[in-house]
């Protein structure tokens, strides 16, 4: 009787883990954007043989064959995970990128892709900000002309996410989980959608929201809006609906990791988006965190910037203390614009729309760099910096005639907001230059 009831329990057990419990585990797959029934991945190949959608077998070929024959695209070897195809080209250190280089795009392109109908993969300008469509495929978007490093993003991950990251692996996956991520383009509004998983959980999908982890955030206004908000044209605009994307992004993006450029050539400037700003009480030099972060802006800003920006700190009361979201000014894949900057900012309705494409860093003949920034802060740049009629409600740090030529380099009258302005920057270089570049020479 003891061995019987022992055999019961065995079976028991065996049938729990093989039936029940993959049931528990498949759950996550099986509500990915992959592994769905409905609109889950589908080989046309597999699927010509009898494969449901989102069977792994679309991805995974046990033996590097199905049936003794190799579905399309067939290769002369076998691939690590049992893929397909090779995870990712690691001797391609700069785009532009062909479909077999990274294994993703076999079915995010929009020529030739491997997925049974097809897949559209708009940017983030279209998808989340309404924007008229432009390139309808991640491959696409990582030929622009701005884009995220694949390779950069290689090596990063393999010295700094060992946990899960191997030189076999994908760079997608840095960001992705692809047995967990979600299909958020059907499902803008919902961050439980989200499709990506922080590189150090990889295990989960991350769904805080930006409302988690500022009461600071509001968001910009929805394509040609006045009215609605990101994403997709809510009238909610406080980040409950928007993941939170700074936290994400400065999992990498921080002021303390380090990571090589080899499309800069050089490392990338690091971002303090957490830190308060201090202010040196004898010199009056700022230092610390980003002012679009964390630190907010520390003077009153509340005549500089444009709506839903100044709107809200009048309704709140505030001078000054807004945060923006990474996502509110750059593309995650590619842009048309140098910086990953998007081709959509903030509503984009006024005359200085973001029709020209931003093509240098320090551009000092045109207007791009302006246009970018006076999306949300007011035109005159010169009542910004130098005092003028407005200047007794804000502070004008280096009000007329302060050292001219240590910001317009020979005399230069335009300079572009990115001079001063970037991540990681802060103004301290003003006190390091002397004569002779200062002139005494008047401005006006």
């Amino acid at each position: 009787m003891f061995f019987k009831m022992n055999r019961y329990i065995i079976m028991f057990t065996i049938l729990w883990f093989l039936f029940l419990t993959p049931s528990i585990y498949a759950g996550s797959y099986t509500n990915s954007a992959h592994g769905s029934y409905k609109y889950g991945v589908s080989r046309e190949a597999t699927k010509n043989l009898g494969y449901a959608r989102g069977n792994c077998a679309h991805c995974h070929e046990m033996h590097a064959s199905i049936g003794g024959i190799e579905p399309a695209p067939t290769s002369s070897k076998a691939s690590a995970f049992a893929l397909f195809a090779d995870n990712f080209n690691t001797a391609l250190t700069q785009h532009p990128y062909n479909q077999s280089d990274d294994f993703c795009f076999y079915c995010h392109t929009s020529n030739n892709s491997l997925q049974y109908g097809g897949i559209v993969n708009d940017d983030f300008s279209t998808t989340f900000a309404g924007a008229p469509e432009t390139v309808t495929s991640i491959l696409d978007q990582f030929n622009e002309l701005s884009y995220h490093n694949l390779y950069d993003i290689y090596v990063f991950a393999k010295e700094n996410f060992s946990n899960f990251f191997t030189s076999y692996s994908n760079p997608c996956v840095a960001c992705h989980n692809p047995h967990l991520a979600r299909r958020d383009k059907a499902h803008i509004t919902d961050p439980l959608y989200s499709a990506v998983s922080l590189p150090t959980e990889h295990n989960k999908l991350w769904t805080e929201t930006l409302k988690d982890s500022t009461q600071y955030y509001q968001a910009p206004f929805y394509y040609h809006s006045k009215s609605s908000y990101e994403p997709g044209g809510i009238n909610i605009s406080d980040g409950s609906k928007t993941v939170d994307w700074n936290t994400f992004c400065t999992r990498c993006h921080n002021k303390t990791n380090v990571i090589y450029s080899t499309t800069l050539g050089r490392d990338l400037r690091k971002i303090d988006w957490t830190d308060p700003i201090t202010v040196n009480p004898s010199s009056g030099v700022e230092t610390g965190g980003d002012k679009h972060g964390a630190a907010n802006a520390t003077g009153n800003v509340t005549a500089t910037l444009l709506p839903p920006y100044s709107t809200y700190l009048l309704e709140h009361g505030y001078t000054s203390g807004i945060t923006l979201s990474c996502l509110d000014c750059h593309e995650p894949h590619g842009a048309p614009n140098i910086m990953l900057i998007r081709r959509v900012i903030n509503g984009n309705e006024t005359w200085d729309d973001l029709t020209n494409t931003i093509i240098n860093i320090t551009d000092y003949t045109s207007y791009q760099w302006r246009a970018v920034c006076n999306r949300c802060h007011i035109s005159n740049q010169f009542e910004i910096h130098h005092g003028g009629p407005l200047w007794k409600r804000y502070s004008a740090p280096y009000e007329y005639p302060k050292r001219c030529m240590q910001c317009h380099p020979k005399g230069t009258f335009f300079i572009p907001c990115t001079y001063c302005h970037f991540h990681g920057g802060d103004d301290s270089w003003l006190l390091t230059v002397n004569p002779p570049y200062y002139t005494g020479r008047k401005c006006f």
